[in-house]
């Protein structure tokens, strides 16, 4: 039986003539359901008159070959190229792994999964150190240089990271301040404690919420741009680019950002605590019937200027850590397109991270050398 003058059926198989193309596989098809009928234990595949195949073409010989082979008929090829040898014997690989057995769950298999773990974030510490150490050795370079200064990056960097930060900081600030006037106040008033409601939101906000809410929407935004920007420029190999024309990388790329960070986020702490003060107004006028005097005497007496300063303090850490953070973890993108997603994901989480860190830490040593106010 004929199919073709590419394909032709023989007393012992199928023989394949020209080059297989993809428009080729239905005759293909056709070609192996016949042989399926008429063949006994063997049959064989003549491919000494072919010039080659496609990959559309290579897989239909592929399936009327493994159609064979589950009907226990022994498949022979002969004459067929090296390239094409291993084309078909990729598609066998990928079949064995798609059909291996999964290995069951062990409890080895879970401490393996922790120490790996473990193994992974130590190296990602240790290559964080490292970084923040060339960063801030670039850092003195450019400060002590102002020709290396990129002060129109610098300006850049500071609208994104800082103006185009004010309204969700100062939203979100304003409603905690209002959700946590409106709870202090509701468990106060069963104790006739009300008026220390200005007491507790001064130092909720001011202590820890403003600066603490400000990193983190920074880090959530601005970590996680540093990483895809600079992730996208690995992925491009314009960073290689940069490095063989004798750019410093330090300087030309991290350092704009970190200096940008350090002049808006204590600029964002304080708004923190401006509208996190005011929605304490609020809630303290609508809901507890508080004078604004009141509570505006209040905070004159329970803070102290230090309050202020230390929350602005913070923010110049945070900034560090949100700018070297998700810088480090752009660099660290190998790969493609995938790779900047997870280099992304993982300079948010790690900088939320560390900055709660940083900020138990900082709090700790504040409580020792704040004054205390009697209230």
């Amino acid at each position: 039986m004929s199919f073709d003058d590419k394909v032709r059926s023989t007393s012992a198989g199928l023989a394949f003539c020209g080059f297989l193309k993809a428009p080729d596989v239905s005759l293909i098809r056709s070609a192996f359901a016949d042989i399926s009928l008429r063949a006994k234990q063997h049959v064989v595949m003549d491919f000494t008159e072919y010039d080659g195949m496609d990959t559309v073409a290579a897989s239909g010989i592929y399936e009327g070959i493994r159609n064979l082979e589950r009907a226990k008929i022994d498949v022979y090829m002969n004459g067929l190229l090296p390239r094409d040898q291993e084309l078909l014997a990729s598609f066998r690989r990928h079949e064995q792994s798609l059909s291996a057995p999964r290995r069951s769950w062990s409890l080895k298999d879970h401490f393996e999964g922790v120490g790996d773990d473990v193994v992974a974030s130590w190296e990602t510490a240790r290559g964080l150190w490292v970084f923040s150490k060339n960063t801030f050795s670039a850092l003195v370079r450019v400060l002590t240089t102002p020709s290396l200064f990129r002060w129109h990056l610098t300006f850049y960097y500071m609208e994104h990271a800082g103006v185009r930060a004010v309204p969700i900081v100062g939203t979100l600030c304003w409603l905690i301040g209002t959700v946590l006037g409106f709870q202090a106040g509701y468990q106060l008033k069963s104790f006739a404690a009300e008026m220390f409601m200005p007491d507790l939101i001064a130092y909720s906000i001011t202590w820890e919420i403003g600066p603490l809410l400000a990193a983190i929407l920074v880090a959530g935004r601005s970590s996680s741009a540093f990483a895809a920007e600079i992730g996208t420029m690995k992925v491009r190999q314009e960073i290689d680019a940069l490095e063989v024309m004798g750019f410093n990388i330090f300087e030309y790329l991290v350092t704009p950002k970190m200096c940008a960070l350090f002049l808006v986020m204590p600029a964002l702490v304080l708004m923190a605590d401006f509208f996190g003060l005011l929605g304490g107004l609020l809630i303290g006028g609508w809901y507890l019937d508080m004078p604004a005097s009141y509570y505006l005497s209040r905070l004159n007496f329970v803070m102290l200027p230090i309050d202020f300063w230390w929350g602005m303090l913070k923010g110049l850490v945070f900034a560090v850590i949100i700018a070297n953070v998700g810088c480090y973890m752009g660099m660290r993108v190998r790969g493609g397109a995938a790779e900047v997603g997870r280099a992304t994901t993982a300079a948010v989480v790690t900088a939320i991270f560390l900055v709660i860190m940083a900020d138990a830490l900082i709090s700790l040593i504040f409580m020792e050398i704040r004054p205390t106010v009697q209230v």
